[in-house]
């Protein structure tokens, strides 16, 4: 950054209050003698201002679910003081976030993407490059949320199978036994099986999960790892579960 002028971070903190008194007097001075950062300043503003004009879009149920399991992780954290670091990292993430929204929301943008890049950078003349995710999320395609569990990720076994109550446990053994043809059965999740998944295991990896028949019913199985040695939990469910309604049939723990 050239020392003349303000970053990106010290004029966010202006905007939030975050700043001393005798700092923030020292850069509204500099505002008023350096057009280039009232320029970025005015830049910022415009982010609020253009989220507050723009028609809301409908938010996908996936996305939503994940905003929800993210408020929940962050409830968990209300009652810790933040330090002046913690709120300003927090901060950054909203307000970049919310600029990439705006520039998908009225459809172009170019002075909010120009602050929401050079404001990661935090330089005036250069853009930093768009940050690179290799995670892979089976819930949704777009970024996890700050804080929110990862959903887990897994495939749908079709292996006809007619679970009984009483060799429930030995039936999931067998299938997973037969890998090959566990595999070549496999299929990727729809939304809502997805979503009754991740909500019915807490985000926990899945074993197995068997679309296929309980007691002669359609019915989906699915297993997880218990934490104790040899032992799942099992959870069997209608074929209309999903994230808001479970349709739990049964449900078995550490066998």
């Amino acid at each position: 950054m050239n020392p003349a002028h303000l970053d990106y971070d010290v004029l966010a903190d202006l905007a939030e209050g975050l700043l001393e008194d005798d700092q923030a007097a020292s850069v509204n001075a500099h505002l008023d003698t350096c057009a280039e950062c009232r320029e970025l300043s005015a830049d910022l503003a415009d982010v609020s201002r253009i989220l507050a004009e723009a028609p809301v879009p409908s938010m996908p149920a996936e996305l939503a679910e994940r905003i929800d399991t993210a408020i929940a992780a962050e409830s968990m954290h209300t009652a810790t003081v933040a330090s002046m670091e913690q709120r300003r990292g927090r901060r950054h993430w909203r307000i970049l976030s919310a600029a990439a929204a705006a520039v998908v929301v009225v459809g172009g943008g170019a002075t909010v993407g120009k602050i929401a890049l050079e404001g990661a950078s935090g330089d005036h003349g250069k853009a930093a490059a768009p940050a690179q995710d290799n995670s892979r999320s089976a819930a949704s395609g777009s970024g996890a949320a700050p804080n929110a569990a990862p959903a887990a990720s897994f495939t749908v076994a079709h292996s006809d199978t007619d679970y009984r109550p009483a060799t429930l446990s030995a039936q999931i053994g067998r299938v997973l036994a037969d890998d090959q043809e566990l595999r070549a059965k496999a299929a990727s999740p729809d939304a809502d099986l997805r979503g009754c998944v991740n909500r019915v295991t807490g985000n926990k990896i899945p074993l197995l999960v068997d679309q296929a028949k309980y007691e002669g019913k359609p019915a989906i199985v699915i297993a997880v790892d218990s934490g104790e040695s040899g032992k799942r939990n099992i959870w069997v469910v209608a074929p209309d579960c999903s994230a808001q309604k479970q349709h739990v049939l049964k449900r078995l723990e550490n066998v």
